[in-house]
């Protein structure tokens, strides 16, 4: 209402100014062509009369002249008169106001040739008061000046005009922004309670308190969309929460139970003196502990890289049908614990620009990730194509399968599939960060799955590396 009002108040003084100005210019118009009237009948008495000196046939025909009515109202209200060179009155209007004489020096400027404008008051024949606009011309014969017209209308309905004008602009306009701003200002506030009711319902939440939700508006407006987008990002925020307490519960677990058997190994060596297959035995245990341990440094390093956007990738030719024939290699010994079959569709060879070791990496987490959620006996095929401008691998599983309501958050780090069901399954970081490898290379990976019949992840990689 501020704003509006400032802008309506500057252009009001400019339209009061300009509707001002106009006005008078219209009044100087009416004067300047009765005047010019006045003087156009005179110069033509003077070529046609041989002796002008003789003033009473002159003043006769003057006053027909100054008397003379027109068809155009407002002419009609203009008054005239005719002065000689030496300023005195000859003949005027029958109703002519007295109006002060006009300054000495704009007298002399007319008798130099020039016509003027004046602003003078006056007063009418019952004593009423008023401004007139006077405009004095002259009268020129053989090079000099004979007579002087002067013209003059009161310019009260001009004062009229432009006081309404500012009724108007400075007591209306505003009492109208007034009227119309008080409805505004309850339409605001109730368009905004629901705003409130939301900024009172998020005050209230926390990382404990992230069940909360915000009150959905009967609305189909911003209002609901916004508290839709709360919703939304509470839900998130308490999704990666949970995620994260859980990890942190199942990190827990998982690291105390391979401290605690290295604890008691190690207990046992040192309390008691144990053969060579003892020690070696125990090592082994120690250093496969250790592995799962370096496993989750790094990749927990690695997800941390990429979100500091500080993991270098070294993008140089590469080939991608070898990457996975490697990966394989490895994947085929895992498989053969549980007794699953890998095979592979590795029809043609080809070369992409990528990073080689963050690749295998990427495929070593998708592939081990279908391995841990298939049950033996089952199958994991992988098969690599290539399209117009993209290389695709896809990564096949007889696994347990992902629920459709689930999909969405498998490449949430630390999420994981029926993690009550299989509480070994890892810490649902591998998923995580095979997807941000995947889109350090300008690719992408997602998946499709039926619950109890299995999963399939395709891997898309440009053949090119944008840059």
């Amino acid at each position: 209402m501020l704003l509006l009002a400032i802008t309506l108040f500057s252009f009001s003084i400019i339209l009061y100014g300009s509707f001002s100005k106009t006005l008078i210019n219209n009044l100087d118009d009416l004067l300047s062509s009765r005047a010019e009237g006045v003087s156009d009948s005179v110069h033509a008495y003077w070529h046609d009369k041989d002796n002008v000196s003789d003033m009473a046939p002159f003043l006769d025909i003057a006053r027909v002249w100054v008397e003379e009515k027109r068809k155009d109202p407002e002419l009609m209200k203009i008054f005239v008169q005719i002065f000689s060179v030496k300023a005195e009155k000859l003949v005027s209007t029958k109703s002519m106001p007295f109006i002060a004489p006009v300054p000495k020096c704009d007298i002399e400027d007319v008798l130099a040739g020039d016509d003027s404008f004046n602003s003078l008051n006056g007063v009418f024949a019952d004593g009423k008061k008023a401004n007139f606009r006077v405009y004095t011309r002259p009268v020129i014969e053989d090079g000099k000046v004979v007579y002087m017209v002067q013209t003059a209308g009161p310019i009260e309905l001009i004062s009229i005009a432009s006081g309404n004008l500012m009724i108007i602009l400075f007591i209306l306009l505003p009492l109208t922004i007034i009227l119309a701003g008080i409805p505004g200002v309850l339409l605001a506030g109730l368009t905004l309670k629901p705003v409130d009711s939301m900024i009172n319902t998020l005050k209230h939440i926390t990382a404990e308190n992230l069940k909360l939700k915000i009150h959905i508006p009967d609305t189909k407006d911003e209002v609901r969309r916004l508290a839709d987008t709360f919703n939304d990002m509470i839900e998130r925020l308490d999704r990666s929460f949970s995620s994260q307490q859980n990890f942190i519960k199942d990190i827990s677990y998982e690291l105390k139970a391979p401290l605690f058997v290295l604890r008691g190994e190690l207990a046992t060596v040192l309390n008691k003196a144990s053969s060579k297959e003892e020690y070696e035995s125990i090592l082994r245990k120690g250093l496969g502990e250790l592995d799962i341990f370096s496993e989750i440094i790094d990749n927990l390093i690695i997800l941390a890289r990429f979100d500091n956007s500080q993991m270098p990738i070294e993008i140089k030719r590469v080939n991608l049908t070898q990457v996975i024939e490697d990966v394989l290699k490895r994947a085929k010994t895992a498989g053969g614990e549980k007794d699953i079959d890998i095979s592979s569709f590795l029809q043609e060879v080809i070369i992409l620009d990528g990073d080689e070791d963050r690749l295998k990496r990427l495929f070593t987490n998708v592939i081990d990730n279908a391995l841990k959620y298939t049950r033996r006996n089952g199958k994991v095929v992988v098969a690599v194509h290539r399209g117009k401008d993209s290389a695709n691998v896809t990564v096949s599983d007889t696994g347990i399968g992902i629920p459709e309501d689930e999909i969405s958050y498998i490449f949430d780090r630390f999420y994981q599939v029926n993690r009550s069901k299989n509480p070994k399954n890892g810490f649902g970081l591998g998923l995580s960060v095979a997807k941000s490898i995947a889109e350090s290379h300008r690719g992408k990976i997602t998946v499709e799955s039926q619950p109890g019949k299995g999963s399939t992840f395709t891997v898309t990689l440009p053949i090119s590396y944008p840059g």
